[in-house]
């Protein structure tokens, strides 16, 4: 058994224990993970649940992102149904447009009736160069000096022509979510400040919650004085590199990763206020967005487990459930649309990764093949056919809060619970712990106190040996 396959029994284990250790004291719940805290929460409202009457669920799904017909397929309590998935790329068209019609019908009700017009404009860029080319476009396009009209940008984050190799010279496309009805003059390049993630810029403490990437972007807006109408997005740099020469061998891994987090706004505004964060680094950052701001993360993966299950093919048509969405962009408009916010309020909107995530891990039907063959070659951007390896694993939207707002996620939890059958805010847990322990060389080192606390900053490597990949801007940490 690898090293990583036990690092999750333990966690395991440590789960299955809080469920049957009877009552919860303050001692023990204070030195749960959040993820073990979350599960035990969700344990005592089923529990609750059931002692006022309410319908039973499966022990399997309680604590789950996803419920319904698909959350107990991706759960593993029902197979998957069988459907002969559409070949013909126009068939496939028409096919998903049907099967939107019901979905935008069944979203109607749950709108908010202030809702802003909704672009999403969809730009090519190369990997070695893709935040200077976004910000080139910004300048053609003149949405760099309209961020009013901005909800945000971010890489798309899937992996086109899935060979292996870097991305430098690859096509990588960006997504600009906005409000322009109407073409605008060419502007002035925004300013582009970067936060690399290998960076010590924020003082952490072992145990201490770690830094959600949006937190140190949103640190420097607010010292900057730079508010949400002056901003054309917060969004996280990630990167797709695929390493081992065999697409389909056992140690091919594709790794979708974030680099850094960027903040894009006027050359007007910001200052000195970025240097001098570098200047004072490490920071001392509460654990927490700035007052008056909400970030919001929403589980995308597991509904692209269900409606989408090999990476490098189209989503399968008929979809097996048809009430879910089919792609990360179609559940952003949903959430941008009932909720209400508008540009103006928006810091970022972003489809985007964690942790980071393997690729290959699902890229056939049948359990541990890894491959990138048998793709289909769809369009990008440029016009261009290619096959891509569809990525990403929530989203991020990050806003001005308000009244509003708060009765606009009220509509939206309705409408999770309702019609998605699911509650995407769940295992997601983006502030996870600092770490314990000195780690390097793709070996652990040094053994640590808890496992469950540092489980989700490892993956297993080829040789079966966990890689550690430290908590982003706050390692190592200052005790």
């Amino acid at each position: 058994m690898g090293v990583m396959r036990r690092l999750k029994d333990v966690a395991e284990t440590a789960i299955k224990a809080i469920e049957d250790s009877g009552e919860m004291t303050p001692e023990k719940l204070a030195k749960l993970t959040p993820a073990e805290r979350e599960r035990y929460e969700m344990w005592e409202a089923h529990t609750e649940q059931l002692r006022a009457g309410g319908a039973a669920v499966d022990p399997r799904l309680v604590g789950k992102a996803l419920m319904g017909p698909a959350g107990e397929v991706t759960s593993g309590l029902v197979k998957r149904p069988k459907t002969e998935r559409i070949q013909d790329p126009a068939e496939w068209e028409r096919t998903m447009r049907a099967e939107l019609g019901p979905r935008d019908a069944a979203r109607q009700p749950y709108l908010s009736s202030q809702r802003p017009p909704l672009r999403i404009s969809r730009i090519v860029t190369r990997g070695k160069t893709q935040a200077e080319d976004v910000t080139k476009h910004l300048a053609a396009c003149g949405l760099a000096a309209r961020p009013d009209l901005v909800y945000g940008l971010y890489r798309v984050p899937d992996r086109i022509r899935p060979s292996a190799g870097p991305e430098g010279r690859r096509v990588v496309e960006w997504d600009i979510v906005h409000a322009a009805t109407a073409p605008l003059p060419p502007a002035d390049a925004p300013a582009d400040v970067y936060f690399d993630a290998e960076a010590t810029w924020v003082a952490r403490r072992i145990g201490e919650p770690s830094i959600l990437d949006e937190d140190l972007a949103l640190a420097y807006l607010t010292q900057a004085g730079i508010g949400p109408e002056q901003t054309l997005g917060v969004a996280r740099h990630v990167t797709i590199d695929h390493r081992g020469g065999d697409s389909e061998a056992s140690d091919s891994r594709m790794t979708g990763r974030v680099r850094g987090v960027h903040a894009f706004h006027p050359r007007s505004v910001g200052g000195s206020v970025a240097a001098d964060m570098a200047a004072a680094a490490p920071l001392d950052l509460p654990p927490a967005v700035p007052a008056g701001i909400h970030v919001e993360l929403i589980n995308w993966d597991v509904i692209a487990q269900a409606v989408h299950p090999v990476r490098q093919q189209r989503p399968h048509l008929p979809s097996p459930f048809p009430y879910l969405p089919l792609t990360p962009q179609e559940l952003l408009r949903a959430h941008l649309e009932i909720v209400g916010i508008a540009p103006q309020d928006s810091y970022g909107v972003q489809v985007t990764y964690g942790r980071p995530l393997d690729l290959m891990l699902r890229t056939s039907t049948h359990t541990g093949i890894r491959r990138t063959t048998g793709g289909d070659e769809v369009p990008c951007a440029d016009g261009k056919d290619r096959v891509r390896m569809h990525g990403g694993a929530y989203l991020v939207i990050t806003y001005r809060d308000s009244p509003a707002y708060a009765e606009g996620r009220e509509r939206w939890a309705a409408y999770q619970t309702t019609v998605l059958k699911a509650h995407l805010e769940r295992e997601i847990h983006p502030r996870g712990p600092v770490p314990a322990g000195n780690y390097g060389g793709g070996k652990l080192k040094r053994t640590f106190n808890k496992v469950v606390d540092v489980v989700d900053f490892f993956d297993p490597d080829s040789s079966n040996e966990p890689v550690f990949h430290p908590p982003r801007y706050c390692w190592p940490p200052s005790v």
